[in-house]
């Protein structure tokens, strides 16, 4: 996982006397660094107050100025001061999206070891501690690359393989208890990491069985049961709605089960993703502008397996299982048409109007399985809707569901960790949309409501007496902008932080 590009080393001593290549100071906008300059960098404050009072650095968030101070033995030959904005506005998101930037710039500018002032002051009211594990989530989001099909030393096109060491000053009565704050930090940016390898990996590598195999490959080294069903299994279960999805591919589908049973007698969740290795549309096929992006349609999928290795490194004392339903949707000779008829597992059939509208199939047949398994509550994640990205576009995932607690707790866990919800009705008149003249459902309920009859189709397979949520993550799965500083272009591995947030507070 690619958080191995950075490396996070803490220091309790107030004056940096240990050797950087460059050290980091923050600087507010209205041109005053940060208060720890005064007593930990005396010696360099004249020239710090010289070239704000001239205005070389406002402090604008995300500006930056390299500063050449004298210095002897081991101290840092330059400043690096970096802008944090206004004093006020500072946030947790500040903090992350500047210890992304300082890894980018210690990397361009061929800086080693970058050192870092920034965590031994609140900045607008926001803890020590919690200062220095926003910078170094930011540090390890931020310094993440995909680089797997890249050739080193290619002209024009250099990939460098660097290893950035941020180097945190930190107070010393905190650094026992914040080398263990930060390494749970570091095991959910690993989650967050692997679960955007696999979504920035093309679908002629990662195939269902491909999904399998990483699952497989997990459960070697951490408390994980991995079960996974393939085609002759599938069809035992009557589980035709992954197998009609996947029948079009010489790939054919699978179920991904993960189990992680750490908690006693602790409530169970079971986390259900949605994983289409690749989404052509089938027979009702997409345009073929931007298609290549649809590899990043079995996000839900790779969240979940994210989720699952982050809580099992951190060995939390919770029970949760996965389901990955995994297919890859193509046309062919043997794909299923646009009117088809299907039976799900759970005994319901379905009128299949558009072959594009295929996560929901996949999911019926493991919300079904989910619920054989007694959970206390079931949260899905899928890339199901376009409708989604119309209503909410890409700052927010769609929440849907009937259970009011569950989706409470599940939005402020989301507020809290930057992976933000909005609710979205499942009012009793959107299931008249799936009513279909030859079977209990159609699988689209046209144009009107598009991402609410996703939900109320997939609320069809799920016992009404257990929590349910549905995320739809359509519009926050992948990002192909790269202007958020700790989201390169590519998948986001968005749900993982939410889920962990969520297992931490809500299941223990």
């Amino acid at each position: 996982m690619n958080t191995a590009h950075t490396n996070i080393e803490l220091y309790a001593d107030a004056i940096p006397s240990w050797p950087c290549d460059a050290l980091a100071i923050g600087v507010y906008e209205d041109g005053q660094p940060q208060k720890v300059v005064a007593t930990a960098c005396k010696e360099w404050s004249k020239e710090i107050d010289r070239a704000l009072a001239a205005g070389w650095l406002r402090g604008k968030e995300g500006h930056f100025l390299f500063l050449p101070v004298a210095g002897s033995g081991q101290a840092p030959v330059r400043l690096l001061l970096i802008g944090l904005g206004k004093e006020k506005a500072v946030t947790p998101q500040t903090l992350e999206d500047t210890g992304a930037r300082l890894v980018k710039i210690a990397r361009s500018h061929g800086i080693a070891r970058l050192g870092c002032l920034l965590a031994l002051d609140r900045h607008n009211g926001i803890g020590l501690g919690a200062c220095a594990g926003y910078l170094a989530q930011g540090a390890w989001l931020g310094g993440y690359r995909f680089e797997q099909f890249k050739t080193k030393g290619q002209e024009g096109d250099a990939v460098s393989q660097d290893v950035i060491t941020l180097e945190l000053a930190v107070m010393g009565k905190r650094l026992e208890r914040l080398r263990d704050t930060l390494q749970h930090i570091k095991h959910v940016c690993d989650g967050q990491c692997l679960a955007r390898d696999l979504g920035n990996m093309p679908g002629n590598v990662l195939t269902p069985e491909g999904m399998a195999q990483e699952a497989r490959k997990m459960a070697e080294t951490l408390p994980i049961q991995v079960t996974v069903w393939d085609e002759k299994q599938l069809k035992k279960q009557k589980m035709n709605g992954i197998l009609a999805v996947g029948q079009g591919s010489v790939h054919p589908p699978r179920l991904i089960m993960l189990e992680y049973r750490q908690g006693g007698d602790r409530p169970l969740l079971v986390v259900v993703g949605k994983a289409i290795t690749f989404d052509s549309g089938g027979i009702s096929l997409k345009p073929g502008a931007k298609m290549e992006e649809m590899k990043f349609d079995m996000a839900g999928g790779a969240a979940v397996l994210g989720f699952m290795h982050a809580i099992a490194a951190m060995k939390l004392p919770v029970n949760v299982v996965g389901l990955v339903p995994t297919a890859e949707n193509l046309p062919s000779a043997t794909a299923q048409r646009p009117g088809d008829i299907i039976e799900t597992a759970s005994g319901q059939w379905v009128e299949v109007i558009n072959t594009d509208a295929e996560g929901r199939l996949i999911l019926a047949d493991a919300l079904h399985h989910a619920r054989s398994l007694a959970p206390d509550m079931i949260i899905d994640l899928a890339t199901l809707t376009g409708a989604c990205v119309v209503a909410l576009g890409h700052e927010a995932s769609g929440l849907m569901g009937f259970d009011k607690k569950l989706l409470r707790r599940l939005g402020r866990a989301g507020k809290k960790v930057g992976e933000r919800l909005w609710p979205l009705p499942l009012f009793p008149g959107y299931q008249e949309l799936l009513k279909s003249p030859v079977a209990d459902m159609k699988n689209v309920g046209g144009r009107d409501a598009g991402a609410i009859t996703a939900g109320c189709f997939l609320s069809r397979f799920v016992d009404k007496d257990t929590p349910w949520a549905h995320i739809d993550i359509a519009g926050t799965a992948w990002d192909m902008n790269g202007k958020k500083p700790s989201q390169p272009k590519g998948a986001t591995g968005v749900g993982v932080r939410l889920l962990c947030r969520f297992a931490q507070k809500e299941l223990q």
